[in-house]
């Protein structure tokens, strides 16, 4: 299973609010989750900070930090059914993209990479592609360049090792090209592994759940529509009428200027590898690996260690919720 999916089942199991790094023991011990990673702790906190910002997750945070539950798991009314229709939404679109003709598909991930950022997407032909379908660039900053290259696979079945192997041997290692694998299916166990193997150039694999994901966040061939239910104004009532109402009062801090929930997911790339942390409030205090730092510079300098400065604001990036998109944290302040 993947981190949500593990979470979910993990979850529902307690009953209960659980602290990330139980989730993840749990779902280690039972077998559950399926990664290679060397921080899946890290890894499944940054997964559900950021889920619980969409406006439908089925995680909330719990009333201490770092925990999470079920929302309204089971209770009847609106949140069941949004969270119903986006069950149906999710189910129709992965049938959807299994109907579509292998060469359309490709163009579609073309113009989702189009939309999340990407420059110079543009697909391979069709044929004697050599492992290749779309190929694209990704400038994280205006000194970060990374060039990706992408195989879409359309099966309906785990894709193997072997697409792997062949994306790696395509790729253009001079000009130090990434590799990446989407299929609306999934990969098989040895799959994951090729990818992450040591002494290997990695390679990024998305499943139909993750495919999905971006589908919606970047309203690729998905409307998003809104529509307006009534909330008591407990202001209104407390400040006029006199009433006492029961009110949640969450430990998580809530920036009022920049309507940004605290600690804030946020991630830093250097040589290749990302690194996830915590971004604790707006004065740049920064929890990584555990440890806390007062500034987010120096938070950066224990990971870009052969530099001799570096800027923390400008470092390190949080997802935009609104866009999806990965920006500096500077924008915040």
């Amino acid at each position: 299973m993947q981190f949500k999916e593990a979470a979910y089942e993990i979850l529902k199991q307690a009953g209960k609010a659980l602290h990330y790094n139980e989730i993840t023991d749990r779902a280690l011990e039972a077998g559950l989750l399926d990664t290679v990673g060397e921080t899946p702790h890290a890894t499944m906190g940054s997964r559900m900070y950021t889920d619980t910002l969409r406006a439908d997750s089925q995680f909330v945070r719990g009333a201490e930090k770092g925990t999470f539950a079920l929302k309204l798991a089971g209770t009847p009314g609106i949140q069941q059914q949004v969270e119903t229709l986006n069950h149906d939404l999710r189910k129709g679109l992965r049938k959807q993209l299994l109907k579509i003709h292998p060469q359309k598909f490709e163009e579609l991930i073309r113009l989702l990479l189009e939309q999340m950022g990407f420059e110079e997407a543009e697909t391979t032909p069709y044929s004697n592609d050599k492992g290749v379908d779309v190929r694209g660039i990704l400038r994280s900053n205006t000194l970060s360049t990374v060039r990706i290259a992408i195989q879409a696979k359309r099966w309906i079945k785990n894709v193997p090792a072997v697409v792997v192997r062949d994306l790696r041997g395509s790729l253009q290692l001079a000009n130090g090209e990434q590799g990446l694998i989407i299929t609306p299916g999934d990969f098989t166990a040895e799959a994951k592994a090729e990818a992450q193997a040591p002494g290997k150039v990695p390679i990024s694999l998305i499943n139909g759940e993750k495919l999905v994901d971006l589908l919606i966040e970047n309203q690729v061939g998905i409307n998003l529509q809104q529509y307006t239910v009534p909330a008591i104004d407990t202001e209104y009532w407390t400040e006029l009428l006199g009433v006492s109402l029961e009110e949640d009062h969450s430990k998580d801090e809530l920036d009022q200027k920049t309507n940004v929930m605290f600690p804030l997911p946020i991630r830093g790339v250097h040589n290749n590898k990302t690194y996830m942390a915590q971004l604790m409030s707006m004065k740049g205090n920064i929890q990584l690996d555990g440890k806390e730092y007062l500034t987010a510079s120096a938070a950066a300098k224990e990971v870009v260690t052969d530099w001799k400065e570096v800027n923390g604001w400008n470092f390190w990036q949080y997802q935009n919720p609104d866009t999806g998109k990965w920006e500096k944290i500077g924008r915040l302040r």
